[in-house]
């Protein structure tokens, strides 16, 4: 870095620290929008899992007075209402559940004969469906309980029905499985979503922006060449895309260490250092990939507006790559999935989360993002060369 590009570098960054609009949107809105995003979903889908767990609002037609129907009235999360239109007050939500129990239930039962009872639950609705599967268990523990009487009068131990016991062992911690999980799910979309829109409002301003106040002609008549102005600006945006990204990843981890955040329970989840250098190198590698796009972009534009209209779009194919690796398996993850851009970062840094590190895997996604950067680098010098685009207006 000749001293130059570092004079154009030190100007850059003070005229973009000085905006208080570039805290605001690049460090504190990152820092704190996953806290309280993740942190107010959590809250809220807690609450709903916690009262449709123990108030559950269901009604009961049970002509017989059958066991099974004193069975489920004597559960303590159970709410029996009366309902005139069972199935209209299931899909309208007053009632999770509606249930029909026959006249011959018992009778049947007690012939060991099968019986059927009827369920009503809405599908579409997470509360009703978690009443259904509740229900559902306590069916499963009732018929149990049957089968149990019907081998004891014969005789018959009721281990016969269980002739396999699995003895279960997790590879992780049981606290941190979960976790881990959800850290390798969300953190790797987040980081390479702030990695591409981190360095967009920098890059806005210091392109379209210096064009549209008029300050980028003065610039241009200086002794520095545009080459080093090129490389100043490049970055300075850098440095504020990376300042995102790390403050996206602090937000992230507290909300991470949130009680009730959607993240789940990843308190007891430690990343170790070799995990964290890579994941940080891999941010800062695409930060710069697209910082240098959209230099290149934002100084095509003749405003920042337009500059925004052609960096949208940008946004959206980014996301695209993004997205379709968010459900992809940390421990199998195909070699293919290395050569396509976006995805072998997002791959790379779901492996580094779950302790894998493949040389080969390492090497092949930072060969490619090295040849995004140096074609990102050659089309925002390109742009930068033409003087129909720096002058256009």
């Amino acid at each position: 870095m000749n001293k130059t590009m570092l004079i154009v570098l030190k100007k850059e960054l003070k005229d973009m620290f000085r905006d208080k609009k570039t805290l605001l949107v690049g460090i504190l809105i990152p820092l704190l929008m996953m806290p309280v995003l993740f942190g107010v979903m959590g809250k809220s889908m807690n609450k709903s899992m916690k009262s449709a767990k123990e108030n559950i609002k269901i009604s009961v037609k049970d002509e017989g007075n059958s066991g099974f129907g004193q069975f489920i009235m004597s559960k303590e999360n159970i709410n029996a209402v009366e309902s005139e239109n069972p199935e209209e007050d299931v899909k309208s939500g007053k009632l999770a559940l509606a249930m029909e129990i026959p006249k011959d239930f018992d009778s049947k039962i007690s012939q060991e004969q099968i019986s059927k009872l009827k369920i009503t639950y809405d599908n579409s609705s997470q509360g009703s469906m978690t009443a259904f599967g509740i229900i559902n268990s306590y069916m499963e523990e009732y018929s149990k309980y049957i089968i149990k009487e019907r081998l004891d009068k014969r005789g018959i131990d009721t281990g016969i029905l269980s002739p396999i016991v699995p003895e279960i062992h997790t590879a992780v911690k049981d606290n941190e499985g979960q976790g881990i999980l959800m850290i390798s799910l969300m953190l790797p979309l987040f980081l390479i979503i702030y990695s591409v829109t981190g360095p967009m409002a920098a890059a806005t301003d210091l392109g379209a922006g210096e064009k549209e106040r008029g300050t980028l002609e003065p610039l241009l008549s200086t002794k520095a060449g545009r080459l080093s102005i090129l490389w100043g600006k490049f970055w300075a945006i850098t440095v504020m895309g990376i300042i995102t990204a790390l403050a996206s990843l602090v937000g992230i981890i507290i909300a991470m260490r949130q009680n009730e955040s959607l993240f789940g329970s990843t308190s007891g989840v430690s990343l170790p250092i070799q995990t964290i250098v890579l994941i940080a190198a891999v941010s800062i590698s695409v930060t710069m990939v697209f910082g240098a796009l959209e230099l290149a972009i934002s100084i095509y534009a003749r405003s920042f507006k337009e500059a925004q209209t052609y960096l949208s779009p940008l946004m959206i194919i980014a996301f695209i790559p993004a997205y379709s690796a968010y459900m992809m398996d940390a421990k199998n993850i195909s070699s293919a999935s290395f050569n396509i851009p976006l995805v072998n970062a997002i791959s790379l840094i779901k492996e580094a989360l779950v302790g894998i590190y493949n040389p080969v895997h390492i090497v092949i996604t930072f060969a490619w993002i090295g040849v995004y950067i140096v074609m990102s680098i050659l089309f925002a010098r390109y742009m930068f060369s033409r003087e129909e685009v720096i002058f256009r207006t």
